[in-house]
């Protein structure tokens, strides 16, 4: 960030003083913070001013998160809110999800490097908002002028239209594609083998060892080993492969008009640039490798569930054989 760029102000919202302390000491080198422990006096604040990003608990004994976010909502539309939660409970998320209107929603306890992430992802979606506002402002100028610059204004507003739907699709941490992005290209591809009775071949990889990788060379170190294997996947797969992170050390990658030997094929040479691939340790070189499980449409089954399923029994069979290997589904 240039020295002289003001950090994004966000406002936090907690009941709870302990929370509201350990959320502005991860937070204040990357942004600037305003807190509160009473949602009203938030709200009085968002009268005042507008905030890039707005994180609340959701169970607060004067006002639930959602309620405060709804109306916030209706204050600063462009300020982009997060809830904060230690329920999990999906009908509960997707009830909170609708009445505020909500980005994303972090559970507790939350890691401090994907909160940061999430932030900053969240403040960059509101400052491409921030600069549609003004772009179509300036569009609607530009139409009363000439029509040149209403094409180039029109370029720059897709533009970041485009750049926001490319975040809502994509993780945080590892910049590869999110859990949802991969549920909506994986639909696409089982419709498409469907119909042309074409084959897909699916590879579930889990880091090895990774918590103990974490303690040993803390959760920074950790953080930068998952952005590195993703990385590795990336630059060694082809393009009509589609790689995402499946969830906290997994990874998913979809090969579409892949049969199940040549899928299998890939996932070895995959699994030996990781186990190839030098990692940065506090104090030395590191190295981790990968246990993968291969399925293959429509051997292994017709849906995407049914794929990852076998998928993730044969992973499960790689680390029982000694990880640092690839198994095929039965």
């Amino acid at each position: 960030m240039p020295t002289d760029e003001k950090p994004p102000r966000i406002l936090l919202v907690d009941d709870e003083s302990s929370n509201l302390r350990a959320l502005e000491r991860t937070l204040r080198g990357d942004f600037d913070v305003v807190s509160f422990e009473d949602p009203a006096q938030a709200l009085e604040a968002l009268e005042r001013e507008e905030f890039a990003a707005i994180v609340s608990d959701q169970r607060m004994p004067a006002m639930q998160g959602t309620e405060l976010l709804a109306r916030a909502a209706r204050l600063r539309p462009r300020s982009t809110r997060i809830i904060l939660t230690a329920f999990t409970d999906s009908l509960e998320i997707l009830d909170a999800i609708n009445r505020a209107e909500l980005y994303r929603y972090i559970t507790k306890p939350w890691d401090n490097a994907e909160l940061v992430a999430t932030l900053r992802q969240a403040c960059e979606r509101y400052a491409l908002r921030k600069e549609n506002d003004a772009l179509l402002a300036q569009l609607q100028e530009a139409n009363r002028t000439l029509e040149q610059q209403v094409a180039q204004r029109t370029e720059e507003l897709s533009q970041a239209n485009l750049r926001l739907s490319e975040l809502a699709m994509t993780d945080p941490l590892t910049r590869v594609a999110n859990r949802r992005s991969l549920l909506a290209r994986f639909q696409e591809e089982i419709d498409r083998a469907e119909r042309y009775a074409r084959p897909i071949t699916v590879a579930l990889y889990d880091v090895d060892h990774f918590k103990a990788f974490n303690d040993m060379e803390g959760h920074l170190c950790g953080d930068e080993a998952l952005k590195k294997i993703a990385a590795v996947l990336s630059s060694n797969l082809r393009k009509t492969d589609f790689l995402a992170r499946y969830g906290g050390e997994e990874f998913l990658i979809l090969m579409p008009e892949t049969s199940l030997a040549a899928g299998h094929e890939i996932a070895l040479r995959l699994r030996q640039a990781v186990e190839n691939t030098v990692f940065r340790g506090k104090t030395d070189q590191a190295y981790l490798t990968i246990s993968g499980g291969v399925a293959a449409y429509p051997k292994h089954g017709h849906g995407s569930k049914a794929l990852v399923e076998a998928a993730d029994q044969a992973l499960y069979s790689a680390k029982e054989q000694g990880r640092n290997r690839i198994v095929v589904a039965h």
